[in-house]
């Protein structure tokens, strides 16, 4: 008994020290990044920049100079679909661009095979620090068409694109809890938010609870779960409870705050679920 109690301590303890190990790797990894990505960002192409030539698509870095040397060597494209789910195409532009105060690059995105027009677009934009960890910046989402012709559906497709695109809001979903699921009131139970590689969203602000009557679509805030200014990872996690319910009829929602890095405010929403009342 006494031996299993000390196991258990030790198991506790190690688990807790790896934790604040990584919380203090990962505030270091945010020190530097913050040392050496600091004063770059894209400026261009500006939010709903339309190119007619897909061969001359431009653009352009800034920086506030200081004594970390930097080069340009890469730049990524991603597709934008309709629904906001980017995907990797390629990599256009490869060189070795000193960046001091300014750069501006011309990518041909025809040499990415199988590119379809008229479409909308990201770049990543891979910075070089001789010193220290690379940087990496998405532009605004942009659009390119397949030549300077006038082309009436061309022009329908490019302007019926879901704006919130445009803001660079996409790429974060709510995961859990899942469409439809049940939870019970007074529980604790999990709050899953997933965010794509590929998303400009680079800090979450606000996680609200919300729920909606069944009957007249009417929602109504419940509560705050969380609220701060937390730098995105990969995933994020939090545990919510709610402590009493209004009985049935009502459905409920979570509405996610972030902001890009273009600081741009975007929502994000969850499906549907249930918190059940004790029976």
């Amino acid at each position: 008994m006494k031996l299993s109690f000390f196991l258990s301590c030790a198991v506790a303890f190690l688990a807790t020290s790896s934790l604040v190990q990584a919380d203090k790797m990962q505030d270091e990894i945010d020190a530097a990044l913050k040392k050496f990505c600091g004063g770059i960002q894209v400026t261009a192409p500006a939010q709903n920049k339309v190119f007619s030539n897909p061969k001359k698509v431009q653009v352009t870095v800034t920086r506030k100079p200081n004594a970390q040397a930097k080069v340009i060597n890469g730049i990524d494209i991603y597709s934008v679909d309709s629904k906001g789910t980017p995907k990797y195409l390629g990599t256009p532009w490869k060189g070795n661009y000193a960046l001091n105060k300014k750069a501006t690059m011309t990518v041909d995105i025809t040499k990415i095979k199988g590119l379809k027009l008229p479409s909308q677009f990201e770049f990543r934009v891979w910075v070089h620090n001789k010193a220290g960890p690379d940087c990496t910046l998405f532009t605004k989402v942009f659009k390119v068409k397949s030549s300077s012709h006038s082309n009436a559906a061309e022009e329908e497709a490019l302007n019926n694109m879901d704006a919130n695109i445009d803001r660079g809001c996409f790429g974060v979903d709510i995961v859990q809890p899942a469409i439809g699921a049940h939870q019970k009131v007074g529980e604790e139970f999990a709050v899953q938010i997933q965010r794509d590689s590929a998303s400009q969203v680079e800090s979450y602000k606000s996680l609200e609870l919300y729920k909606v009557n069944l009957n007249t679509r009417q929602p109504e805030k419940v509560q705050d779960t969380w609220s701060g200014n937390e730098a995105i990872r990969q995933m994020f996690n939090f545990k919510d409870k709610l402590s009493n319910t209004d009985g049935e009829g009502y459905a409920y929602f979570y509405k996610l705050t972030g902001v890009t890095q273009h600081e741009e405010t975007c929502e994000f929403y969850s499906h549907p679920f249930y918190i059940d009342g004790q029976n």
